[in-house]
């Protein structure tokens, strides 16, 4: 269970949509609100998107 999570690009994408406003504190990046946003908003509809095609797998494989 824990290798699939760790293999999973969906989490990873969640980690990264959460650490990337840290980071961009921490390292003085001084990336707007706005391109953080967008790339918030990319993460959140790439998640969707894969968790959508996984159910649609899981109902196919249970025919």
């Amino acid at each position: 269970m824990v290798k699939e999570k760790l293999t999973s690009r969906k989490f990873w994408m969640a980690v990264l949509g959460a650490l990337l406003p840290v980071l961009n504190s921490e390292f003085g990046w001084n990336l707007p609100v706005e391109a953080i946003l967008s790339v918030a908003a990319v993460i959140i509809g790439y998640i969707l998107v894969e968790g959508n095609i996984d159910a649609k797998r899981v109902a196919n494989e249970g025919l």
